[in-house]
């Protein structure tokens, strides 16, 4: 668990940030989140993955976002913050 799913499609990379949100904290899920927060291959899984560790509300995410946005690019630093901002947005109306 250490490791991101490398090769996986882009679906199951962003599955795989929800499901470790909740654990931030944990060295071996942080390792995993952070990587998924950089993932230069498809900013979707940065995005879903700072949406769900915001989500959490939790110190130990606010932490890896705060890494992550430190050591991302411009454009990428871009789609965590949007992945934020997704957490905190009201829902859509109908």
């Amino acid at each position: 668990m250490t490791e991101p799913l490398e090769g996986a499609d882009w679906a199951a990379r962003a599955d795989e940030g929800r499901r470790l949100a909740p654990r931030a904290g944990e060295p071996a899920a942080d390792a995993a989140l952070l990587a998924l927060l950089l993932d230069a291959s498809d900013s979707a899984v940065s995005r879903r993955t700072a949406e769900a560790l915001a989500r959490t509300g939790s110190p130990a995410a606010a932490r890896l976002l705060t890494e992550a946005l430190a050591r991302a690019d411009a454009a990428l630093g871009d789609w965590i913050e949007t992945g934020v901002e997704d957490a905190t947005a009201p829902p859509p109306t109908r």
